[in-house]
């Protein structure tokens, strides 16, 4: 049902990285709008949105994980076991069910861990505004003033303007990308981190781009540059008629990408058309169209069911195998892994 790749459960021997260098993503969480439980969702599970990238460009003991739903809970589990120091945090958007798991998780309350977190700003509020707005008696127990010490927000107001680089010794430098671009065009580009310069070929480059979805949200776009592996994570994305430019441009190549397919198609049509999110038929269109290897899809609506899910992913391969293509389908799970 789920496609090919291998499931892991939550065991730390099992979900020890193989460290080859090669891009990897874990999932712990892929439901939209609310966690559910329940004998008709064990098998893709029940958290919403949260999943971890391991990458040989990562610093030793330093972690990277998109969105903070209530799969931030187990994943923070995880990489506490293995000695995590540093965890780097990217936010599509603020919405709870991108960010609920962020106030119970350990990892909020260990001092000794650093917490980076990047997303977007949109009038005013950005990461730190959003922890603080959340982390507030009398709707939490804890105000953030308690826990901020071990944060460093970023809000980021125009995403396709900016640029993320990873590197393994240098760390994590967020600039421009028009300050990429003109690096890229030397013989050998390389980018400045804490007063030593790195090569870019050495990095991972996040790239970003705005989605279609209510409030400002972001895709991300991860390019591992040693072993130009890419993948890109584009949820809270609803259907569009057309492919912009810069949507393609975004897309365009990715080994694996995974989208946001949280409804099919006939309940689309006559019930949550400008809810924000898209159908399977589209993600398989746009996989198709931008020339990606693999398509994943992801932000199960809590209503549906391990065999709903699963007509969902019948939905996109019906779509593919119309078009021609050879397109890898699957729909991701709680505890999933795939190497990039």
């Amino acid at each position: 049902m789920r496609g090919t790749f291998t499931d892991y459960l939550l065991d730390g021997d099992k979900l020890a990285r193989e460290d080859d260098g090669t891009m990897e993503v874990t999932f712990f969480g892929t439901r939209g709008s609310s966690p559910v439980a329940g004998p008709e969702y064990i098998g893709f599970g029940g958290n919403t949105t949260c999943l971890q990238i391991e990458s040989g460009c990562l610093p030793q003991n330093c972690g990277l994980v998109i969105d903070a739903g209530t799969g931030f809970l187990p994943m923070s589990s995880v990489l506490l076991k293995r000695g995590i120091m540093a965890l780097t945090v990217l936010s599509t958007h603020y919405h709870h069910d991108h960010t609920q798991g962020a106030l119970l998780s350990a990892l909020t309350f260990s001092k000794g861990v650093r917490i980076a977190w990047y997303g977007p700003e949109e009038d005013g509020i950005g990461p730190a505004q959003m922890l603080a707005h959340v982390m507030k008696p009398p709707y939490f127990p804890v105000d953030f003033a308690e826990v901020a010490s071990h944060f460093a927000c970023k809000g980021i107001s125009h995403p396709s303007c900016k640029v993320i680089a990873i590197h393994p010794e240098g760390g994590l430098k967020l600039f421009s990308v028009d300050e990429l671009e003109r690096l890229e065009q030397r013989e050998a580009p390389q980018v400045t981190m804490g007063g030593s310069r790195y090569p870019i070929g050495e990095c991972l480059i996040i790239r970003m781009l705005k989605t279609n979805h209510p409030e400002r949200t972001i895709s991300y776009r991860f390019e591992e540059r040693p072993t130009s592996k890419v993948f890109v994570f584009l949820t809270d994305h609803e259907n569009l008629d057309g492919m912009p430019r810069s949507l393609e441009g975004h897309l365009r190549g990715a080994d694996l990408l995974v989208m946001d397919a949280q409804y099919g198609r006939a309940k689309y049509d006559t019930a949550t058309a400008g809810f924000g999110h898209g159908t399977p038929d589209y993600c398989a269109r746009v996989a198709h169209q931008v020339g990606v290897a693999r398509l994943g899809l992801t932000h199960h609506d809590p209503l549906s069911s391990d065999e709903e899910i699963g007509n969902i992913l019948k939905e996109a391969g019906q779509a593919i195998a119309m078009s021609g293509s050879k397109l890898e389908v699957f729909a991701c799970a709680d505890y999933l892994r795939v190497v990039v």
